[in-house]
């Protein structure tokens, strides 16, 4: 390897561990980390000085926020346990912290009785959808949605049978491409190009799928088919490059640009119209775990939901990525679905408990979040609901993917307890 190269591979792995080291992301993980490290041997005021590390680093973050309450509680901080206990309930989580017994010292205190009141009542159920369909087959494991204005009809990807369904607007349920047909591994996002009579579909080869191959682990990339014959007719794979991608999530633009985030690697991908090539859009070391992402109607910003920070929007001019502020009492981690709707984003959020559908208020110059209003809450049909299709002014979304009751290598502990997938229509 000639020396100039070397030299700067070298200082490009020293960037990368530089960058990692000051990301708040990052460290409030190491952080978290030796605070549970910290309780499981009995040092509070260990557990204290971490907490409050990697809190100060997520400040909406419930998990953290949480401990950080527990923390204070076991040492002696009354007043701080609870004023971190409402700031936690502020931001719509739930817990039953009445029951918890690092609060002990605090049942009987009225601040504490009246914020624990509060986190169960986050819980009740805020319902304003129904039922649009139902799906027959349990063991599906759904994740994406699209829907078809011109025929009416909705497409569903089955995870783990490795098809995607047809609905029509009769509800007629049936196959539009059958089980692994195609060679096609667990589809996951997916959108409909209604001028080029296309379904685009993110694939991934992900352990629940059934027929997989360790040998295609961490292999992704984007399919298209013919919506009048069904057929396949565009397979485009990223090259093997020894990291672990997932792509979950996509968009289109009105000209049939196609946007694509990766959950598992620092990158957008996309294809040009036209193109027959799947190219990086733009890397960034924001991107931990991309999700879902919506064009704005002029298609110069694309949002896109970061799970483990919040919404980010990118220049589709300069291809530069920012965060969006927010004010600390504002959750905008965890969401999954995204979608552009009324000068606000709309986020399907699995990544709270409760899950919950959410309305994002934006700025004027949409690059800060304003406020969240939550749409629904705690549906009792909900076992961590992903994606959705926006149909006019109403939102069909997938309510019970059930990824929770599959495992990492695939199998389902509990066949019987899987329920039928069913799609809510919640109008917005």
């Amino acid at each position: 390897m000639p020396a100039c190269r070397s030299v700067g591979l070298l200082a490009l792995l020293h960037a990368t561990v530089l960058l990692a080291q000051s990301d708040p992301v990052v460290q409030s993980r190491a952080q978290y980390a030796l605070a549970v490290r910290a309780y499981e041997a009995h040092d509070y005021p260990g557990f204290l000085q971490h907490a409050r590390a990697a809190q100060s680093l997520r400040p909406t973050h419930g998990g953290v926020t949480y401990a950080l309450a527990s923390a204070l509680a076991l040492t002696g901080d009354t007043a701080g346990a609870v004023e971190t206990l409402r700031h936690f309930a502020k931001l719509g989580y739930a817990a039953d912290a009445a029951n918890d017994s690092d609060f002990a010292a605090l049942r009987h205190t009225p601040g504490f009785i009246q914020v624990a009141a509060q986190l169960v009542k986050n819980q009740n159920p805020l319902v304003r959808s129904r039922v649009a369909f139902t799906l027959p087959q349990p063991d599906l494991l759904t994740e994406g949605i699209a829907y078809d204005p011109a025929r009416r009809t909705f497409y569903i990807g089955s995870v783990r049978q490795r098809k995607i369904l047809r609905v029509n607007s009769s509800g007629e349920v049936s196959d539009f491409v059958t089980a692994q047909r195609d060679s096609l591994w667990a589809p996951m996002g997916m959108k409909v190009d209604p001028a080029q009579r296309a379904l685009w579909v993110a694939v991934a080869a992900r352990p629940q799928m059934l027929g997989y191959h360790p040998a295609d682990s961490g292999r992704s990339g984007l399919f298209r088919y013919d919506l009048e014959s069904g057929q396949l007719t565009g397979r485009y794979l990223l090259r093997p490059d020894g990291a672990y991608h997932v792509l979950g999530d996509l968009t289109i633009s009105r000209r049939g640009d196609v946007y694509a985030t990766d959950s598992r690697a620092p990158a957008i991908y996309w294809i040009p119209s036209g193109s027959d090539s799947l190219e990086k859009l733009l890397e960034s070391p924001l991107l931990l775990s991309a999700q879902g992402l919506a064009l704005t109607p002029d298609e110069r910003w694309l949002y896109v939901a970061e799970y483990a920070r919040g919404i980010l929007r990118a220049d589709l001019h300069t291809r530069k990525l920012e965060l969006l502020p927010c004010p600390d009492t504002l959750a905008a981690l965890g969401i999954d679905g995204l979608y552009f709707f009324g000068r606000a984003l709309i986020g399907i959020q699995n990544g709270m408990t409760p899950a919950r559908v959410v309305r994002l208020s934006l700025g004027p110059q949409g690059d800060r979040l304003l406020r969240v209003d939550v749409l629904e809450r705690a549906h009792p049909l909900h076992a961590e609901p992903t994606l959705a299709a926006l149909v006019g002014r109403d939102l069909y979304y997938i309510a019970n993917s059930q990824w929770e009751r599959f495992g990492e290598e695939g199998g389902v502990a509990t066949p019987d307890s899987l329920k039928p997938p069913t799609i809510l229509r919640l109008r917005l």
